[in-house]
Formats: C-alpha cells, sequence, structure tokens
C-alpha cells in the first residue's frame, strides 16, 4: 500500500510559509529605510538620487508583493519560480545599488547576506541552493567590474557568502525534514503505522479527483472488527493494541501497491480500492481478516454510490450496518450512467480548462439545493447526473472558443449558446435518460424570460433547470476562469440574491444559502 509514500500538501505548512512571507516584508523596508538614511548622510557622494530612487522602487515591490493572494501562489505549480525570480530581484537590486555605491568596497555590500538569511527561514533546499549561487554570482559581478576592494579581500568577502550559504542550506534542508516528519506524524497512527483519519481524507480527496479526470472506479471500504471490546475487557488492552497491529499487517500484506489503508480511531478501519471491482476486494478483505479478527465491512463506489467523499462515507455506513444485521443492500441501479457521465463530464471540463471538476462542483451544489427543497432522494440521483452532463454539449465547441481569455464575439456566444440544446440532444440519445434531457435543455433559461434557448419564463421553466442555473452560477463565480479571478463565496451569494426573481429562482437562491450554511462540501468553496 502507498500509505508510506508522498505526503499531500500540507495547508498549515503553506499558511506558515505564507506568514513567514509576508512577515518578511517589515525586515525588508526597514532596510530601505536605513539605507535611504545612509544616503542623506552621504548626499555628497556621485548618485544619491538613482540610489534613493532605486531603493523606493524595492519598497514599492515589496509592498506590492505582500498584498498578492499568496496562499494561492504557494499552492500553485509556480510557486518556486516565483518566489526565486523575488529574490533574483532583491539581489539584482543589492548589486546595482553596490555598484553604484562604490562597488565591492562600499559598506552595502553587506546586504547581499540578507536574501541568504531570508531563503533559509522559508525556502526549501533546492531554492535556497539557487539563492546562493545567484547571490555568489552578482557579488562576484560587483567585484569584477568596479573598484573598492583588493582581490585579496574580494575571495574572503567571497568566501563568506559561500560559508554562509552552506549554514542556510543546513538549516533549510533541517526545516525540509522536520516539516516531513511533522507532516507524516500528523497523518499517521501512531499504533499501526497506517494512516490516521486526516491522511486518508486527503488521500481520498486526491484519488476521487483523478477517478472524476480518467473515468475510473474508487472503492471505500469501512471496517468495524466484530466483538473487539470483549478482547479488550477480558485480555487487556495491550491484547487489543496487538490485534489491531496484527490487522493493520494484514490489510497491508493482502491489498495492492495502489490501494491505502487507515485507522479511522478505535477499531474501525477503512481502504481505498483503486481501480478495481468493489465486491471481489471486500471478500478479500474478509477473508482476510476472518482467521483472527472477524469484521463488518460497508462499500461505496464513486460514482454510482456518490461522487464526493460526504456522500461516499454515508452510503458505506448504512451498507456496514445493514451488513452487521445479516442485510445486504443492491448495488444502485445508475452506477454504470453515473460512471460514464463522470468520465464525459470530466473531459468536458478539461476542454473549458478550468481549474478544478467544474460538473462535478455544480452536481454538488444541485443536489444540496434540492435536498433543501425536499426532492426524494431518487429524484435528486437524476438531478445530480443532469448537473454532471450539463455542459457536455460544449463539445461541439471549438475550444479557441472555450478557453479564450477576452470577451467573445458575438458569433462566438452564438456558438456557446447553442450547447444546451445540443446536450439535450446527446442525453435524449442515452436509454432511461429521456427525463434529463429537458432539464439540461432549459438549464439557462431565466426566471423573467431573458434566458436562452426557448426563452422561457417563470413556472414554465422546469424546477430542475432552475436548480441547475443558479449551481451553475454559483461554481462559476467562485472558481477561476481564463478571463477572470474568482470572487468570494459570500460575493458570489450576494450577486445571486441581487438577481433572485429576475434571472433566479428566490426559493433556489435561499436554498443554497441554507446549504452551505450547513459547512463546506469537500473539495467546495468554503460556506458563506
Amino acid at each position: 500500500m502507498d500509505d508510506r509514500g508522498p505526503l499531500p500538501r500540507d495547508g498549515f505548512a503553506l499558511t506558515f510559509r505564507a506568514g513567514t512571507l509576508k512577515t518578511g516584508v517589515w525586515p525588508t523596508i526597514v532596510v530601505c529605510l536605513n539605507c535611504v538614511i545612509y544616503f542623506l548622510m552621504t548626499w555628497d557622494r556621485p548618485h544619491r538620487p538613482l540610489l534613493t530612487a532605486l531603493v523606493a522602487s524595492a519598497v514599492v515591490s515589496t509592498v506590492v508583493i505582500a498584498r498578492l493572494p499568496m496562499e494561492r501562489i504557494l499552492r500553485g505549480a509556480w510557486c518556486e519560480p516565483f518566489f526565486l525570480s523575488w529574490s533574483a530581484g532583491v539581489i539584482g537590486i543589492v548589486a546595482a545599488a553596490t555598484a553604484l555605491d562604490g562597488g565591492s568596497g562600499s559598506p552595502m555590500v553587506v546586504l547581499f547576506f540578507l536574501p541568504l538569511v531570508y531563503a533559509a527561514l522559508s525556502y526549501p533546499l533546492g531554492s535556497m541552493v539557487v539563492v546562493g549561487a545567484l547571490d555568489l554570482a552578482a557579488f562576484g559581478a560587483v567585484a569584477a567590474t568596479t573598484a573598492g576592494r583588493s582581490d585579496e579581500q574580494a575571495f574572503l568577502f567571497a568566501a563568506a557568502i559561500v560559508n554562509a550559504a552552506w549554514i542556510c542550506a543546513w538549516q533549510s534542508r533541517n526545516h525540509d525534514d522536520h516539516r516531513r516528519q511533522l507532516d507524516r506524524a500528523s497523518r499517521t497512527d501512531p499504533l499501526t503505522g497506517c494512516l490516521n483519519r486526516r491522511g486518508f481524507e486527503e488521500r481520498f480527496g486526491a484519488e476521487l479527483s483523478r477517478a472524476r479526470r480518467e473515468g475510473t472506479e474508487v472503492a471505500l471500504v469501512l471496517i468495524d472488527l466484530d466483538h473487539f471490546k470483549a478482547v479488550n475487557d477480558q485480555q487487556g488492552h495491550a491484547a487489543g493494541d496487538r490485534l489491531l497491529c496484527w490487522v493493520a499487517d494484514r490489510l497491508r500484506d493482502d491489498l495492492r501497491a495502489e490501494d491505502m489503508v487507515a485507522r479511522l480511531g478505535g477499531d474501525e478501519f477503512a481502504l481505498l480500492l483503486v481501480g478495481t471491482e468493489a465486491s471481489v476486494g471486500v471478500e478479500r478483505v474478509a477473508a482476510a481478516l476472518a482467521e483472527r479478527a472477524p469484521a463488518s465491512v460497508g462499500v461505496a463506489v464513486f460514482p454510482g454510490d456518490g461522487v464526493d467523499q460526504e456522500d461516499l462515507h454515508r452510503v458505506a455506513d448504512v451498507d456496514l450496518y445493514a451488513r452487521k444485521n445479516g442485510r445486504r443492500q443492491p448495488p444502485a441501479e445508475a452506477r454504470r450512467e453515473l460512471s460514464w457521465a463522470a468520465a464525459l463530464a470530466a473531459a468536458v471540463d478539461e476542454r473549458m480548462a478550468v481549474q478544478h471538476e467544474h460538473s462535478h462542483a455544480v452536481a454538488q451544489y444541485a443536489a444540496g439545493v434540492a435536498g433543501e427543497l425536499g426532492w426524494a432522494p431518487e429524484t435528486i440521483d437524476r438531478l445530480r447526473l443532469a448537473a454532471m452532463l450539463h455542459d457536455v454539449g460544449k463539445v461541439r465547441v471549438p475550444e479557441a472558443i472555450l478557453r479564450k481569455p477576452a470577451p467573445l464575439t458575438e458569433s462566438e456566444w452564438l456558438e456557446i449558446a447553442k450547447h444546451p440544446v445540443v446536450g439535450a440532444e446527446i442525453v435524449a440519445r442515452v436509454e432511461g435518460l429521456s427525463e434529463i434531457g429537458p432539464w439540461i435543455r432549459h438549464s439557462h433559461e431565466r426566471l423573467d424570460g431573458g434566458g436562452y434557448p426557448d426563452g422561457l419564463r417563470g413556472e414554465d421553466i422546469p424546477p430542475a433547470s432552475r436548480i441547475l442555473l443558479v449551481a451553475d452560477a454559483f461554481d462559476a463565480m467562485t472558481s477561476d476562469r481564463s478571463y477572470r479571478l474568482a470572487m468570494a463565496p459570500d460575493a458570489a451569494m450576494a450577486e445571486l440574491e441581487r438577481h433572485a426573481g429576475t434571472q433566479f429562482d428566490p426559493s433556489c437562491v435561499a436554498a443554497l444559502r441554507t446549504h452551505l450554511a450547513r459547512g463546506p462540501l469537500a473539495g467546495a468553496p468554503a460556506a458563506v
């Protein structure tokens, strides 16, 4: 199993690094002010106005960087290039200021040490080494092209930079090691060595995201050891601990490398079976534990039993207790439908270049709204399927239009506006899905009749379509697009309420607010 592999990026670690970077802004500004004081004290020397302007530009750049969304940058693919560019800019300013102030003999040469110290506090080892090399190269360029120090003095100062960079790199490596150890400890059960609840849920979310992209299955298996309390009571807690360790080892030995095992607490374990038939996995688990620790097992499979962690946990819990009481629930009839729908929705989302599973998120919001409105579970399942397929008509829209960062032309907008009709036609060809075709066709109709494709208004719009419009609009506003950044959830909710009664059904908007107030969905934006 993969419970010993790389760990997901830790939210606390990211927040800590963002805080460290923002805190570093103030020392930078203080150093710049000290430089200005130094320039004023030596105003009779050359280049003072230019040096003052250079330092002022550094202050402005630092303030701008401090106002950037640090946590979003830290989670992005360009995190390290961004901060390396920042450090390179600082080193460049120090080098330019030193050269203008008289070369390598200027007292400003001591500022070459500051980027090293700062990088050691928050940069990973690889980035720290790059900063050290840039710093040394910048000083070497200044020493080689300006006067002020003898070759021997320049050599000694360069050696001091190398030693400082080595010490800082060693400290950076220690930070990396400590963070990895803390990450692993925070996600590992200390008794059994397998994942704990936190580590499991993070891995669960990552596997679900991959399954949505690839259209594969993921099975969640919950395990409850039978009569474990009796072991503790009759043989002592040490015997109970040994049994738990045996269970963890037995599961690890029996499962494949891509599967995962976790101890959720007490005598409860959980497995993720990736890309396998759930029934085969469940029987294998039960047989593996029968020797010493008979257990009740419950299973839920993505996407047939649910499309988010909360739904899958609920279904697996129900199944576990049904099995414990001698009953077995049949698998959901919609499993095959949701499987291909999830794969098709992921393909559409990829063509749109959205940064998350838009169709999946719309399905979550739509199901939540319908639940608040009292819809029957069977109808909510159909609505969830419609939500996952609401953009399927965009498979016929040119990718250049879907990804265009600028406003659309009238002809391009007309192409986009065809997608609900195309989507309804595609769905209508699938046996058993005729009910949801009209829901998709009218998912962009407005309450005041100003929508498309048919200009329906009010009660003429299917209730499911009104829910889809609200869910789609909320997720679109709260996610990044090629032409704009995401809105905050509370601002998006306010926008929906501002247009309730004209564009959106007020009851659907109110139901969404109630649903969000109950707590954020897994992987969804925070509640407003």
